[in-house]
């Protein structure tokens, strides 16, 4: 996977995102295939299902370095690269920041899992790992637009387009967490019924830091567009170390607050706070580095979306007064909330450039969708 990253990184920068689509789609349908084989034919599987997860990592990253390299010029090897001391120079200081943050963000899961089995026991990282799973769901549709906004912001900033590239910055930074509530809303509101129809014995504190992880991925997405920007303008060295530093004391935070006497509410404690330390650093490097404006994210990003989420979530929490809990009312509470919350998020959240963007993307969705039907 890491020799494979340049080769995946053309993907998206030539916005081939439907083959690498194509490639997941396969790799879970196969998935799925063996999982089910698992299941009715009840043996001892841990080693070859090794094997199989090994096996499935392999191939597909391999046939996506195969065709990076019949199809995009860029991906041919040249040897005399190798050697080019500006180059690796350029390339281990740009890459040498991002791996920073990297072992940051390792530090932090890893480091957080081995806090909660010293404090806790194995139990609580069961529901953490299952609060990381629920909430990994409502951000897969969010993640795969910021794939899409990404090499479109390092091609505006490319060709010196800085305020074409602010706006998309800031467009990404209202759909990224419009994308995520609209999932984590409705879910927040109902996910002790979701927790005992999905897994029927609901581990101690799963909920809890289920909404906590929501709350993490949410306030992470407010300010993914100033993410993008700064490193679509390369100038990463400080930001990626900040960055980087901010996804470690996660672990501080928490060994603090847990010595505290917080308990487990530790851990919220800790992801929330580095999270949002993180998140105003993006804000301030943002500013700095390609001049966006704080007053405008606050006013145009923050308040708006700050104000369809309270909104839609009181609507979806007076369905509790009326109806008991059951698979019935988790429906009903989603349609409530998306019922209230998509309107409030045209008229209030999206300016009249974005409402015209995203008509034009639906309307390029439907043209799709006739199109392969006929």
């Amino acid at each position: 996977a890491m020799v494979n990253v340049p080769f995946y990184a053309m993907y998206i920068a030539k916005q081939y995102i439907a083959e690498l689509t194509i490639y997941q789609f396969l790799t879970t349908s196969f998935n799925v295939c063996f999982f089910y084989y698992m299941v009715e034919h009840p043996r001892i599987w841990l080693v070859p299902y090794a094997a199989w997860m090994c096996g499935l990592s392999i191939v597909p990253q391999i046939l996506i370095a195969v065709r990076a390299m019949l199809i995009f010029p860029e991906c041919s090897i040249r040897l005399r690269y190798w050697w080019n001391g500006k180059r690796v120079r350029e390339m281990l200081s740009y890459g040498g920041w991002q791996a920073f943050a990297g072992v940051g963000s390792i530090c932090r899961g890893q480091g957080m899992a081995i806090l909660v089995n010293r404090f806790w026991g194995a139990s609580v990282n069961a529901s953490m790992a299952i609060a990381n799973q629920v909430n990994g769901q409502t951000q897969m549709l969010a993640s795969a637009m910021i794939g899409a906004f990404a090499p479109a912001i390092t091609t505006a900033c490319g060709a010196k387009d800085y305020d074409l590239m602010r706006r998309m910055a800031f467009r990404a930074c209202k759909f990224g967490t419009v994308l995520v509530l609209l999932f984590a809303l409705p879910l927040s509101l109902e996910l002790r019924e979701v927790m005992r129809l999905w897994l029927k014995e609901v581990p101690p504190f799963s909920v809890e830091l289920c909404w906590a992880m929501m709350v993490v991925f949410v306030i992470d997405k407010t300010s993914v567009g100033h993410m993008l920007a700064v490193n679509a303008n390369g100038k990463v060295a400080l930001y990626q170390g900040f960055l980087g530093t901010a996804l470690i004391l996660t672990l501080p935070i928490a060994w603090g607050a847990a010595v505290a006497g917080c308990g487990v509410y530790s851990v919220a404690i800790g992801f929330v706070l580095a999270t949002v330390l993180s998140a105003w650093g993006r804000v301030l490097f943002a500013r700095t580095l390609v001049h966006m404006s704080v007053k405008y994210w606050i006013v145009h990003v923050l308040l708006p979306i700050i104000f369809a989420g309270l909104i839609s979530g009181a609507a979806g929490w007076c369905t509790r007064f009326i109806f008991p809990p059951s698979f019935l009312r988790v429906c009903i509470t989603t349609v409530c909330v998306e019922s209230v919350f998509l309107p409030l998020v045209w008229c209030f959240v999206l300016d009249v450039a974005e409402r015209q963007y995203s008509i034009c993307q639906i309307h390029k969705l439907v043209e799709k969708l006739n199109g392969r039907s006929r």
